[in-house]
Order: structure tokens, then C-alpha cells, then sequence
């Protein structure tokens, strides 16, 4: 019988999230050549290359995307474990925010580890765009929010800064002689805000040909090959492609993930959420 350690899994999975070993590493806290170690030994143990190492970009390999499915939910499990046997019964009702960009990946694995962890806990959660979250936690109806700001907030703990790209799907065919066509979140949204300083700082030309709160109507735009977006490496959706250098768009720069709690302080509850959050994407806690 082979054991697999925790840490190569927790490599892997930092890796596959942040497209770049050294920020994994930065995540991890450690440093990049310990994060390729890791990988290496966990590739030589499953016999099977897990990443297709790029000079930009670090993509999951065939192997590495029938993994990490399987590597968050041992993670999962052995955290909701960990978390289990030491918090001892708390109750109480949570109110967390999921930026509308950012949520879906997460979601699913943060309900899990919070049902299985913390069966007293109600968790409600709100999918609205970063600033309405904002508002939400001033005015104490959210007690923790993850949102996508261009900076850190005051009462935040930063997730990652992951860097912004331009995508579209992948048969989208680039036509210089038109504007470009443009599928963004409405007014307030932080990666609307850089996309459209850089088209205007280097005098693109572009059309919003879709505005919308609904990320899923985003998406749809995009798939149909008739509108570009912006999306933070690490959240592309399958089908979908990041646009190259020599397509002419202009380069964007890194979003900041971030927690951000309310200023009145958290219940148990709260806390235990917040916790269960850091462990899940936090770099003090992988």
C-alpha cells in the first residue's frame, strides 16, 4: 500500500488552481523548487505526467484533470476530519457572499466541508457582483464576503491575486477590422473597470455587446463566439480559451481575491467558516 502525503496533494491542487508554481508557492509558503519536489514525487508515484508545463502558462494534463477532482475531496474530507474533532459543537447561522466571477468552482466544496464539519451551522449564501457585497457587509446583512477588487481592503484577508485575461471560446475567430466585442458584468464591476482602462489607455476600439449582472449569461455570450470577456487565470471554464499576446489586446493586470469580514467582529459560527474558507484557498492555511 502507498500513502499519499497531504502536501503533494495540497501542491497539486495549489498548482492546478493558480496555473503558476511560483505562486503555488507563494500560496503554500514555501518555496518554488520545494513545490516542483512535491510535484515531481506525486507525478513518479502515479506514474503519469499531471501538468503540461508551458512558458506562460502551467495547464492540467489528461492524467492531472482525472486527479484533481479526486485530490480536493481527500483533501476535503481529511480537513472536515481535522475540523471536526476539534471545534466541538458549534451552531449558529452564517451570512457569506460570493462574488458573482469568482463563486462557482468554490461553492460546491465549501458546503460540503461545512455540512460535514459543522452539522449546527445554517450557512446562507449570496451571489451578488463585489460591490453590492460591500454594501451588503456595511449594512452587517453579510457577515463574510469573497470578493474581486483591483486592492486589499481594510478587514480582509487576501486569497490570491490571480492575473486577468481576455477569453473567449475557443472557435472565436479575432477580426481586426471591427471594434471588439465585448460580454462584461454591469457598472461596478472591478474586471469591467480594468478591461475598459486598457482598451481606452491604447486606443482600442470595442462595443459592449452584452451588460449583465448573471455570470451563466455571460458565459453564454462567450460560448456563442460572438463576444470576448474578462476572467482571472484559474476560473476559465472549459471550452473556453485565453486570447494570445499577438492578438493585440492589451495586457491586464492581477485582481486581488480577498475575504472580507464584518467590522464588528465575527460569531463562533462565523469564525469557523471563515476558517474552513482559508483552508480551502487561504495560503496560511495550505
Amino acid at each position: 500500500m502507498i500513502d499519499l502525503d497531504m502536501r503533494l496533494l495540497r501542491s497539486f491542487v495549489s498548482v492546478a488552481a493558480e496555473r503558476n508554481f511560483s505562486r503555488a508557492a507563494e500560496r503554500l509558503n514555501c518555496s518554488q523548487a520545494t513545490v516542483s519536489l512535491r510535484i515531481k514525487s506525486l507525478e513518479e508515484t502515479f506514474g503519469h505526467p499531471l501538468f503540461n508545463r508551458g512558458y506562460h502558462l502551467v495547464e492540467l494534463s489528461a492524467a492531472g484533470k482525472e486527479v484533481l477532482p479526486q485530490a480536493q475531496l481527500i483533501l476535503d474530507h481529511h480537513d472536515a476530519l481535522i475540523d471536526k474533532m476539534r471545534s466541538g459543537n458549534v451552531a449558529g447561522t452564517v451570512n457569506l457572499g460570493i462574488a458573482e466571477d469568482y463563486g462557482e468552482p468554490f461553492l460546491s466544496r465549501l458546503m460540503r466541508v461545512v455540512d460535514s464539519s459543522f452539522p449546527g451551522i445554517e450557512l446562507n449564501v449570496i451571489c451578488q457582483m463585489s460591490i453590492r457585497l460591500q454594501k451588503l457587509l456595511e449594512s452587517r446583512k453579510v457577515d463574510l464576503a469573497i470578493v474581486t477588487l483591483p486592492n486589499q481592503n481594510d478587514h480582509s484577508t487576501l486569497l490570491s491575486r490571480p492575473k486577468l485575461v481576455w477569453v473567449s471560446s475557443r472557435d472565436y475567430v479575432v477580426d481586426r477590422k471591427k471594434p471588439w466585442p465585448m460580454a462584461f458584468y454591469a457598472e461596478g464591476c472591478a474586471f469591467r473597470a480594468e478591461a475598459v482602462a486598457a482598451l481606452t489607455e491604447h486606443g482600442h476600439a470595442y462595443r459592449e455587446v452584452l451588460t449583465t449582472a448573471s455570470g451563466e449569461v455571460i458565459k453564454s455570450a462567450v460560448s456563442s463566439g460572438t463576444a470576448i470577456t474578462v476572467m482571472a487565470e484559474g476560473t476559465i471554464p472549459p471550452g473556453f480559451s485565453v486570447l494570445p499576446a499577438k492578438t493585440g489586446l492589451p495586457d491586464l493586470p492581477h485582481s486581488c481575491i480577498q475575504l472580507v469580514e464584518r467590522e464588528d467582529g465575527l460569531s463562533k459560527a462565523a469564525q469557523q467558516v471563515k476558517a474552513s474558507i482559508m483552508k480551502l484557498l487561504g495560503p496560511a492555511y495550505m
